[in-house]
């Protein structure tokens, strides 16, 4: 029996793609019945028609049978997964998120999170993905919910407050700062491994190990050359020589 996964804010390329690429390359033992939504009927037909191609050109139809609408109650009842990628108002709004409390002396480099920037964000997209999480309670309760939207501790933690929906939030936070972290101090990515903890977009990475050993000597005698410090921030460099820990998103979310 195919396992039924409802992508809901499937006008990402970049997300959409790199879901149907992860889907294609690994072997499953059931098919999947993909359902792309999106309330921008342009952009779902775009991704579809895309989705579609690719599914087509590697052979898969009888892996992955897709499916799209702008309606997400259509596809909800029976999903065995649903993944909520959404983004009220877009990168429009996003931008007024930033310049708007610029404009009071309130500097803040990505407004998604805290600050007045996350305020107004969460005030967008807690009440949507709340409604979808209402639509899952009464259509698909058994379903994995899981949310890439932003803020996402206040938005995990409001819908299952007013929902009691189960939902987990999801970043790719963690796995690209230890990325960067490697990179800085010169290691195979494959060969290290840490230990982090925290909130979204305030997670401190505090153990760093390169074949199981501390790797954090490596990345303090890096830091002695300043010309190292590109791929780090220099924030994050004097969190690193002050506290032998490592902000994983950088000095892009702690400004």
């Amino acid at each position: 029996m195919a396992k039924k996964l409802v992508l809901i804010g499937a006008g990402s390329a970049v997300f959409t793609l790199g879901l149907l690429m992860d889907m294609i390359t690994e072997e499953w033992d059931e098919p999947w019945e993909l359902c792309l939504v999106d309330i921008q009927e342009s952009a779902l037909n775009s991704m579809a028609a895309l989705c579609g191609k690719i599914i087509n050109e590697k052979k898969k139809e009888d892996a992955i049978k897709l499916a799209w609408s702008t309606e997400r109650r259509e596809f909800l009842a029976g999903a065995d997964f649903v993944v909520s990628t959404i983004g009220v108002g877009g990168r429009r709004a996003w931008e007024k998120d930033v310049f708007i409390p610029r404009e009071y002396g309130i500097f803040q480099p990505v407004g998604d999170t805290v600050a007045p920037g996350g305020i107004s964000r969460a005030m967008r997209m807690i009440p949507a993905v709340t409604a979808i999480a209402e639509d899952i309670k009464k259509l698909c309760p058994k379903a994995y919910f899981f949310s890439y939207s932003n803020p996402m501790t206040a938005i995990c933690a409001a819908v299952r407050k007013e929902t009691g929906v189960p939902v987990v939030g999801l970043c790719h936070g963690v796995p690209n700062g230890i990325k960067r972290l490697a990179r800085f101090a010169g290691l195979p990515e494959n060969e290290t491994s840490a230990y982090a903890a925290g909130l979204n977009h305030f997670v401190i990475l505090y153990r760093f190990y390169h074949d199981g050993r501390d790797a954090w000597p490596i990345i303090r005698e890096k830091l002695k050359d300043k010309k190292e410090e590109i791929c780090l921030g220099p924030l994050s460099s004097e969190f690193i020589e002050l506290y032998t820990a490592y902000p994983v998103s950088d000095d892009r979310h702690y400004v």
